[in-house]
């Protein structure tokens, strides 16, 4: 990945963290000055969409910095963090938004006329804006593949749909008079995000736990590892992760002992070569060279078999 990829997900969440700010500030006065619980939703989901960017931003420059003496696998647990983070912050919105739509369903709040038109220019607004946004940080996250510019990509989709609900919604109490529909749009906002931040909590969470590469990858990698040379006698103890934009691997290849050390090395080498063509990602690779099998004896090591008696 270039220099230029690597800094891109950083600028990126600093341009987010800015204009969820301003959408937040528009859409609070709106509702307050409205009255709309559904506005009000929208404007506090923004306003958290305002301080997970920033940690966000906080998390990419994080995430990319070198390793070092330190922190010797990197920092990119960073994006797990934030992911998790940004998807329980937002699993709390909803129940808050949830919880004042409910309120106001059962103690209605009539709304005027001209509030209402202004309520509805200020969420055609927001969901041009968001719209914008979305398809800008779609973009960055195809080059990329940052879980932080993902996870604010989500945020602004969802606020995509919701702003244009909200704007829908308002139409609708304008020409019936209709209060409840306000209220009953916020419950639904506030399912929706809901359901929109569990993925993102399983994402970041699998990366903070080690979770290993997809399924289809791992066995690819098995599969270069052991029928690459007919020299290679087997392979074990192959450990797969993610964490930040790299793809950790670590295998023991299977050798006979009479193979020189050096041509097993140049066989350990093409494997992993042909390793890293499987996907566009930085790879830290290490192969570990066997002369025989000790599967039994790291499997012992490990703790997850009892030694013979």
């Amino acid at each position: 990945m270039s220099t230029a990829h690597a800094s891109l997900p950083h600028r990126t969440t600093r341009i987010t963290t800015t204009i969820s700010l301003v959408l937040a500030v528009l859409k609070l006065i709106t509702g307050l000055y409205t009255g709309s619980v559904a506005v009000f939703a929208s404007a506090m989901d923004s306003f958290f969409d305002f301080l997970v960017s920033g940690f966000n931003s906080f998390a990419a420059h994080s995430a990319e910095k070198p390793h070092d003496d330190a922190y010797n696998y990197g920092r990119g647990k960073m994006e797990g963090l934030a992911a998790t983070t940004q998807g329980l912050l937002v699993l709390v919105t909803a129940i808050f938004i949830g919880r004042q739509a409910v309120l106001r369903l059962f103690h209605p709040h009539p709304l005027s006329v001209s509030r209402v038109d202004l309520a509805m220019i200020a969420m055609i607004l927001s969901a041009l804006a968001a719209l914008g946004i979305t398809l800008y940080l779609e973009n960055v996250r195809r080059r990329t593949r940052s879980l932080v510019v993902a996870a604010d990509a989500l945020h602004y989709r969802t606020d995509v749909y919701s702003n244009g609900a909200v704007f829908l919604a308002m139409i609708l109490v304008r020409s019936t008079g209709w209060t409840w529909i306000d209220p009953m749009l916020g419950i639904g906002i506030a399912l929706y995000i809901a359901k929109e931040c569990l993925p993102l909590l399983r994402q970041g969470f699998d990366m903070l736990m080690d979770r290993s590469l997809p399924d289809p990858l791992v066995e690819q990698i098995r599969s270069i590892a052991v029928n690459h040379s007919p020299l290679i006698n087997g392979a074990h103890e192959l450990k797969t992760r993610r964490s930040g934009d790299i793809n950790f691997v670590e295998l023991h290849l299977v050798f006979d002992e009479e193979i020189p050390l050096g041509q097993a090395h140049r066989i350990a080498d093409e494997i992993e070569m042909r390793i890293r063509t499987l996907e566009e990602a930085k790879w830290s690779i290490n192969i570990h060279l066997d002369p025989l099998d000790d599967s039994p004896r790291d499997r012992r090591l490990a703790g997850f078999d009892e030694p013979a008696p």
